[in-house]
């Protein structure tokens, strides 16, 4: 009786910690600085667009008798735009007010996106690959904003929550608009409605669209705090002098290896469950809500394995795990007739990506700590371009393998081998900075008091 007792008060203790460990970790979210929870709704109403052109943009060129490599060709204009202006308005933003670039941004994203909904309803071709080019410069402006302004927002106390809830609104809005998609799909096929309302890929799209326009209003609402902006503005001639280009070079390096790699697989695994496994686009939707869950929840614990684990455990074992996955749903392609390899397949996917994803918050804190206070903004608009310059390039090698008629899982394996030297990279990274911290406490510990991401 005292033994049992005893085993009870013990399992309270631990139901009462775990309690208050995450109510702890809601607080620190909630008490973000209101600009902060601003660009979260900012981003996450965009991200839903965005998210959606992933999941189904493919499908509707699919259906609409676009072959793989006009696909690929469009999605790769996405990232031209990109590519070309994000290095100078990296350079530009310095010192600068950043409200007026989300509002840009909040404007040209909704608007292209339309542009391209219809151009490709009408098959006009040239205002399709415009529209995307477009549409990249519009999500660009965002994401090389975004970082700056969280660090400007934010102290050394509460920075790493707010990296870790911008990164969360991918996740997030992956679960909503997934759930949106397979909603309107279930509501378009119900009996209630005997088939009277045909909800496609088309009207899908209009609907998230228009959701999406909401981020001009959150956008509006951001108050700026101009003495924070009053930053000495940097220019194109003085680049050499203002910024120290070892370390950024060093810091991106694996960076450049990873979105490589990414580009070959993220805007494609849609196309790879439906030519394979016969996935359609609210099937893919749900399977993409249900994994965008576990990488939600993942990231919000990113913080507490860093502090207790380090940047090996959250990066490096991560990423190797999450190459694992990434090869074993590869190999499925060649298993499809069986029946087994569908399950094998979706099981991998659902573990590899929180494994990939919660690695990112992890990976920015390192950068951010490793180039510096005043390499932050070109360290946010290299980091932008390079994935919008790996992902161009990407896809066009894609388009080039589906050309020589490669097949998917030999495409994926292709990436897991950047994956793989980008982790080595990685490694090496952390070692550096490992012994940077050692020489010195004087690099920014954005995340060095704190348990939360």
């Amino acid at each position: 009786m005292i033994l049992y007792q005893f085993f009870s008060k013990k399992q309270s203790r631990k139901k009462i910690n775990i309690k208050y460990s995450i109510v702890k970790i809601f607080e620190s979210y909630k008490n973000l600085p209101k600009n902060v929870h601003l660009l979260f709704f900012l981003e996450f109403s965009l991200s839903l667009i965005h998210v959606a052109f992933i999941l189904i943009l493919n499908i509707y060129l699919r259906k609409k008798g676009f072959s793989d490599p006009e696909i690929a060709s469009f999605n790769s204009l996405r990232f031209v735009g990109a590519l070309t202006f994000a290095l100078p308005l990296g350079i530009f933003i310095r010192g600068r007010r950043l409200k007026p670039f989300f509002l840009l941004s909040s404007a040209i994203v909704p608007l292209t996106s339309i542009m391209i909904i219809e151009s490709i309803k009408h098959a006009i071709i040239p205002l399709i690959q415009l529209a995307f080019l477009l549409w990249g410069i519009g999500m660009m402006i965002m994401r090389v904003c975004s970082l700056p302004f969280i660090i400007r927002s934010t102290t050394e106390n509460n920075s790493t929550e707010a990296l870790s809830l911008s990164a969360s609104t991918w996740s997030l809005s992956t679960i909503f608009s997934g759930l949106i998609i397979f909603g309107l799909d279930w509501v378009s096929h119900s009996r209630v409605l005997k088939n009277k309302f045909l909800i496609d890929e088309y009207s899908t799209l209009w609907v998230i669209t228009i959701i999406g326009m909401s981020s001009y209003f959150f956008a509006k609402r951001i108050d700026e705090d101009i003495a924070n902006s009053k930053r000495k503005k940097s220019g194109i001639f003085s680049l050499h002098k203002n910024y120290d280009w070892q370390l950024i070079f060093r810091a991106i390096s694996p960076l450049i290896l990873i979105s490589v790699g990414a580009g070959l697989t993220i805007p494609f695994v849609n196309l790879f469950f439906h030519s394979v496994f016969n996935f359609s686009s609210s099937n893919f939707s749900l399977l993409g809500s249900l994994t965008a869950l576990l990488v939600f929840i993942f990231s919000l614990l990113v913080p507490t394995l860093r502090k207790k684990y380090g940047y090996w455990a959250t990066i490096v074992i991560v990423q190797s795990l999450a190459i694992v996955f990434l090869v074993i749903m590869s190999l499925t392609e060649l298993y499809a007739d069986y029946s087994y390899a569908i399950v094998i397949a979706v099981a991998a996917y659902i573990l590899r990506q929180p494994l990939m994803h919660m690695a990112h918050p992890a990976s920015n804190e390192l950068m951010m700590n490793y180039v510096g206070k005043k390499n932050q903004e070109l360290i946010s608009a290299l980091s932008s371009s390079l994935w919008s310059a790996s992902w161009f390039i990407s896809a066009k090698i894609f388009e080039w393998l589906r050309i020589l008629d490669f097949r998917y899982y030999e495409i994926f394996l292709i990436t897991a081998l950047f994956y793989v030297l980008g982790v080595i990279l990685f490694g090496f990274l952390i070692k550096e900075h490992e012994k940077n911290e050692r020489r010195s406490n004087q690099i920014m510990p954005i995340a060095d008091e704190l348990s939360i991401d």
